[in-house]
Parts: C-alpha cells; sequence; structure tokens
C-alpha cells in the first residue's frame, strides 16, 4: 500500500483540466457579478448620506430662520 497519489489517464486528465478551467471561469464571473453588485450598494449607501445631510441642512435653515433677531 503506498500513499502516493496516482497519475490520471490522459483522457481524465483532459476532463479534469476542462472542468477546472470551466469552474474558473464560472469564479471570475461571479467575481465580477459580486463587485458589480458592490459598487451598486456603495452608490445606494452614497446617495443616502447625502440625502440625510441635506435634510440636516435643511431643517437647521429653517430653524436659523425661526431664531429672533
Amino acid at each position: 500500500m503506498t500513499n502516493q497519489p496516482r497519475i490520471p489517464d490522459p483522457k481524465t486528465s483532459k476532463r479534469l483540466l476542462s472542468n477546472l478551467r470551466k469552474t474558473h471561469l464560472e469564479m471570475q464571473e461571479f467575481n465580477e457579478e459580486l463587485a458589480e453588485i458592490n459598487a451598486r450598494l456603495a452608490q445606494y449607501i452614497s446617495q443616502q448620506k447625502l440625502q440625510r445631510v441635506r435634510h440636516t441642512l435643511n431643517v437647521l435653515t429653517v430653524e436659523s430662520e425661526k431664531l429672533p433677531d
């Protein structure tokens, strides 16, 4: 009994290599989709922050206009 891995025959090697290449491309595609989702979320968060700042500015402006001179 040996613990050395056996080398697959050429046909199996070719099939396994093809599967690895396909899986690699699928992972690349998935990573690109995740990057796109991440960019959209970052844009959404940025817009939300901007809206909060503008709302706060509007509230402060209205409050300061109500102050007596």
